[in-house]
């Protein structure tokens, strides 16, 4: 048995020896391309962009039908303004109706304008209300941070910092053309990858955000139409990016999510993005429910404009709606629990398929409640919201304690014409 161990051993270290020299010279091959990267598109020059433009924008889970591509809206207006340096951003969208038919949700039809606000200075996120108002929204301090990343040179300066940068030649089927991918690992969890043409410009870049519905979900942003913008910056005049591309249902090829074309590129602007009063340091809320009995064993479970209505039968409880997210759900089973003790909850209905209204369904499937929805609804409920699937940046409660999908368990799902 010695003898047998040694040779193992030895046979590894001989194995692992030409890996370890082969990830090491990867990283080299990386910081090298980096460098000339760097110096094509004028990353390390660049302290701070603001740019503005106008195109389409589709929001993110509200098509009509799970099949369809997210339902457009005229994007009027696109503004947003990056501090490298401080981690710091501001986002302005302008959206209206336009030329677009009303189909789907995200508020439609549009009377008018809506506009969106969001706003990061390093830990810290908030947007405006009407009233112009800051709004804490501390939640969202960290997939913002990381988004600096996505951008062309944001990207660049990630890679840079990254300990595990690597890069790869790609043959392109069906092109003569061999580009070169960089990957690594940002904030200690998000993984990237981007996509350079022959002259160390970033074509393309992939990489995953949480979602409550969708896991894991993919983010694809293609760059195009580089211009020099002064100081020795190159800049992309045209932005298509996608959000949930790797839940191909049958009838769609690809969600497309947003599509703007660049009127006005500026390089090392002034910035002064103050974190307002309320927003600094400020602790997440915790999530707010409101029972109120409307009928006898019905409850209107409401709080934080998120709505749901939990009904007492005989043996069990039914709830409908599972809105916002895992956390908004669990806030509420427990709720539920408080006022109507004794009792599982057997089913959830879910009254259509809009993101904000299935958030957290997932939650009430790890408590053991069947899902009832509409049969338009089976396939993207089965192959993508209850699907076993990746969820390691922001794993929910069903993802930590999955039933088997074989042998006894909850039928899950049953659907209604």
């Amino acid at each position: 048995m010695t003898n047998k161990f040694g040779i193992f051993f030895a046979v590894s270290a001989l194995i692992m020896g030409p890996i370890c020299a082969q990830g090491a010279a990867a990283q080299e091959d990386a910081t090298s391309f980096l460098a000339a990267a760097d110096q094509a598109m004028g990353a390390s020059n660049l302290n701070s962009l603001h740019i503005s433009g106008a195109g389409w924008y589709a929001p993110l889970g509200q098509n009509f039908s799970p099949e369809e591509h997210w339902a457009r809206l005229n994007l009027q207006s696109y503004d947003l303004t990056i501090d490298y340096n401080a981690g710091a951003t501001r986002e302005e969208l302008v959206v209206t109706q336009g030329d677009y038919p009303s189909r789907g949700g995200g508020f439609q039809p549009i009377v008018g304008e809506r506009r969106t606000l969001s706003y990061l200075n390093g830990d810290d996120a908030w947007t405006l209300n009407a009233q112009g108002e800051a709004v804490p929204q501390q939640n969202q301090a960290e997939v913002r941070q990381f988004l600096i990343s996505t951008s062309p040179h944001g990207f660049i300066k990630a890679a840079l910092e990254s300990d595990d940068a690597t890069v790869v030649d790609r043959y392109l089927v069906g092109t003569d053309r061999t580009i070169k991918v960089v990957g690594f690992t940002t904030m200690g969890k998000y993984r990237i990858t981007g996509e350079f043409d022959e002259n160390n410009i970033l074509e393309r870049l992939i990489t995953w955000i949480p979602n409550p519905v969708m896991g894991d979900m993919q983010y694809e942003i293609r760059y195009s139409d580089y211009r020099d913008i002064g100081d020795g910056v190159m800049f992309p005049f045209r932005y298509h990016a996608h959000q949930g591309d790797q839940f191909l249902l049958p009838t769609n090829s690809a969600r497309n999510w947003m599509d703007y074309t660049v009127s006005e590129a500026e390089a090392n602007v002034d910035v002064a993005l103050e974190v307002p009063e309320n927003v600094a340091g400020a602790e997440p809320q915790p999530v707010n429910v409101i029972a109120t009995e409307v009928a006898d064993g019905v409850w209107h479970m409401t709080g934080a404009g998120a709505h749901s209505v939990a009904i007492e039968f005989r043996d069990f409880i039914t709830v409908v709606e599972a809105p916002t997210s895992d956390a908004r759900s669990y806030a509420v089973i427990a709720e539920i629990k408080r006022v109507i003790p004794g009792k599982p909850i057997r089913y959830l209905v879910t009254t259509h398929h809009h993101f904000d209204h299935i958030g957290g369904v997932r939650n009430y499937v790890a408590e053991g409640a069947t899902v009832v929805t509409h049969e338009a609804n089976e396939v993207f409920f089965n192959q993508v919201v209850l699907a076993t699937q990746s969820r390691v940046l922001s794993p929910d409660r069903l993802h930590l304690f999955p039933f088997a999908t074989t042998g006894p368990a909850p039928l899950r799902l049953e659907t209604m014409t």
